[in-house]
């Protein structure tokens, strides 16, 4: 038995469990054109338990849980790898479960992400079914409709799209262009000969794409010794602007805010830092943008009071035509903690 998702599903509430086949298992399958991190959350005893991540070259299918396949209700998500270009896709839902940002990591406390969006991740819901016999695949797919084979076709022909060597048609089609970029890449890696694909050539392919998108973007550190939340405000076509947040900032701590090259001359950017003492802004700030005590995302085209959201003066960086940007949150960028009272 399996199940076929494609992007956004709605997600409802769990289900009871009840005892399954001993050779019981879980199995993801990527039939997307896109190289996936996937991740998948279950009913552990009394606790919900989130598993990951496991990278799924496009057209791989893997065994996730080799733990009794209840039936009941699993919860699914992916996203596709940084490398890849265009805005990050997901294959997501409602259910707001945690993740480790990076490395293999096994959960089984959801309160570990309560603080801190950036650990979370919107998962959709299975229901498994009593007739699955203990077994069960979940698909990854695109409108495409891909088969296994013909996801990994088209997965070699989006990465060699990712990593400017053609613009070529991404349909599956293991046509004469593609044979020929292919045994051509092949070769100027020393990987083989002819067009053959196999895991070490997509494996190429992938940390390729992904050392190449490393260097491109807008990234956010945190150079200060205690937390930062920080924000973004994008422009927008002539005069609009998005703001969103949040992205939370552990000492020494970077995140990504923008994926791919940076085609703007200039950002706003906001950071607090909250303690004992108080709330601590960033300083400098020229211009004023919605934001919101929770993750957030609002343009300026409407009055940030009818959206039920608040205000912040953010500040203007000067990217000045870069692929590439880090903005760094100092001690000394921030409103200077208020003094203590003197001892009476």
């Amino acid at each position: 038995m399996r199940s076929t998702i494609i992007c956004f599903l709605t997600v409802f509430g769990a289900s009871l469990a009840y005892p399954a086949a001993a050779d019981a298992k879980y199995s993801l399958c990527n039939k997307t054109s896109y190289a996936l991190s996937a991740s998948i959350g279950y009913v552990d005893g009394d606790r919900l338990a989130t598993r990951g991540w496991w990278r799924l070259r496009p057209g791989q299918c893997k065994v996730v849980l080799t733990e009794p396949t209840n039936p009941g209700r699993y919860f699914v998500f992916a996203e596709a790898i940084e490398g890849h270009k265009g805005p990050m896709r997901t294959w997501s839902g409602e259910t707001a479960l945690c993740v480790e940002n990076n490395g293999f990591f096994n959960l089984r406390n959801q309160e570990v992400c309560r603080e801190d969006p950036t650990r979370q991740r919107n998962f959709f819901d299975v229901e498994v079914t009593q007739a699955a016999g203990g077994n069960w695949q979940t698909d990854f797919a695109e409108a495409a409709n891909y088969t296994v084979y013909s996801a990994e076709v088209a997965g070699v022909q989006r990465l060699l799209s990712d990593l400017g060597l053609a613009k070529i048609r991404i349909d599956g089609s293991l046509g004469r262009e593609t044979q020929r970029l292919l045994a051509s890449y092949r070769k100027e890696k020393n990987i083989g000969d002819g067009p053959v694909i196999d895991d070490a050539t997509i494996d190429a392919m992938i940390e390729e794409a992904n050392a190449r998108e490393a260097k491109l973007g807008l990234y956010f550190c945190n150079k200060s010794d205690q937390t930062v939340w920080s924000a973004l405000a994008e422009p927008e076509g002539d005069s609009n602007y998005q703001s969103r947040g949040w992205w939370k900032l552990e000492p020494g701590d970077c995140a990504k805010v923008i994926k791919g090259a940076l085609t703007l001359d200039h950002y706003y950017v906001y950071g607090v830092i909250e303690d004992q003492r108080g709330e601590r802004r960033l300083t400098g700030g020229d211009k004023t943008f919605c934001v919101n005590a929770v993750r957030f995302a609002a343009e300026t085209g409407v009055n940030c009071a009818d959206q039920e959201l608040d205000e912040a003066v953010f500040k203007k960086v000067e990217i000045g035509g870069a692929p590439s940007a880090t903005f760094d949150f100092t001690a000394d960028a921030f409103v200077a903690p208020p003094s203590e009272a003197p001892t009476q």
